[in-house]
């Protein structure tokens, strides 16, 4: 039992000894290397990609129960300029962050009739203000799964639908939106 309980020492000495060798070399290797923040913020500045027109010819939503189904691409984005000073060059950068989604969709249809406006998605996870309009129709809601559903009389003045998500903190991987103006049986 005495040769076992030699080992077993022996055994866990080999073990911890170099372990606790190797911490010690690597505390001593961060004390003595300096983090060169001005090479971290360099390295991490890409150009934006220019953003082009999104689907721009998006079919009419015809009143009368027809689906609509809208997905990421048929958005475009609205971008605002940010500005970033470089503390290290003192160089100033032009940003361009996203803040909204947004689409029109021309409607036809509105004779002066009563409509549901039912409008149903979601932006995978990421918790959005879905503002829609179409004339004297307004509403919107605030999740990651949107549920809009309206009746009312728009006086013939819903004649192009426009569907904006607001942007806050990172932008959504998907966007899937589906759009119904009907007229009630």
């Amino acid at each position: 039992m005495n040769n076992i309980k030699k080992k077993f020492i022996g055994l866990a000495a080999v073990l911890f000894v170099p372990f606790h060798l190797m911490a010690n070399e690597v505390n001593a290797f961060i004390e003595e290397t300096p983090i060169d923040e001005c090479h971290i913020i360099n390295d991490q500045l890409q150009p934006v990609p220019e953003l082009g027109e999104t689907n721009a010819s998006l079919t009419p939503i015809y009143i009368g129960g027809t689906l609509y189904q809208l997905d990421k691409a048929d958005f475009t984005p609205v971008m605002r300029d940010s500005y970033f000073q470089d503390p290290c060059t003192g160089k100033t950068y032009l940003i361009k962050v996203v803040v909204a989604y947004t689409a029109t969709i021309p409607v036809s249809g509105d004779v002066g009739q009563e409509l549901i406006f039912n409008i149903n998605g979601d932006t995978a996870g990421k918790v959005m203000k879905l503002t829609a309009s179409c004339g004297a129709f307004s509403a919107s809601d605030l999740d990651d799964k949107f549920s809009i559903s309206k009746r009312m009389r728009t006086n013939q003045t819903c004649t192009s639908m426009k569907l904006t998500l607001d942007v806050t903190g990172s932008k959504p991987a998907s966007i899937d939106l589906n759009v119904l103006i009907a007229e009630p049986f």
